[in-house]
This record gives C-alpha cells, structure tokens and sequence, in this order.
C-alpha cells in the first residue's frame, strides 16, 4: 500500500526539515503546461519533472535509494505512477494527498487551481 504525505506535512518539511526533505526525490507528473501554470514555490522544494506517460521510459531517472514522493493535480496520477513505482521496486514511494490542488487551498492560495 503507498502511503500518503499530506501538503501540511510536506509544507512542515520544507519549512522546518530542509535538509531531510532535501534527502527525497520529488517527482511531479503532470504535463509541463500544467507545471507552468501551478507549481510549489518555496526555496526548499526541488522536483523532478517526469510526465506520466513517460515514466515507463524514465524510471531509471528516479532514484531506488531514496524516499520518492509523486504529485500531480490532485492526487489520482501520482498514485498511479506510485503504484507502478512499487511494482517496479521502488521500496520506499509516497503519493501527495490531494496534489497541488490541496496545496493551494490549505498552504498557498497565490498557487492557481485549474
């Protein structure tokens, strides 16, 4: 099963735990119109931009050693690409509940909804 991290908690890491947030690979799935459009502004947060489609292709830019956390939209894509990741051998993956859309209602209101 794939364990969920909430935007509160992932919003605590970046304020308060950087250097252990720093230890995850944040892949996001959305397609590069919507990363244009909304995406987590905070100095701490460094993602990897992976479309969904093409993560069959560029798994191998993922890192296995590491705690992986997927987002989209709204949290349906990102558990999918999760799921897969585990199929695959990913041992320690994580979706973001809700995706960006929780996070610009409950942590940054200035980051559009679509």
């Amino acid at each position: 099963m794939i364990e969920q991290l909430t935007v509160a908690e992932l919003a605590d890491m970046l304020d308060n735990r950087p250097d252990q947030i720093a230890q995850w690979q944040i892949v996001d799935v959305r397609e590069p119109w919507e990363l244009e459009r909304a995406s987590i502004r905070h100095p701490a947060f460094c993602c990897s931009a992976i479309p969904m489609a093409t993560i069959p292709l560029r798994s191998g830019e993922i890192a296995r050693d590491r705690k992986v956390l997927v987002m989209c939209r709204s949290g349906g894509r990102s558990m999918q690409v999760a799921n897969f990741l585990a199929q695959n051998g990913f041992a320690q993956v994580y979706n973001l509940q809700g995706g960006i859309t929780a996070w610009s209602r409950e942590i940054d209101p200035g980051v559009p909804t679509y």
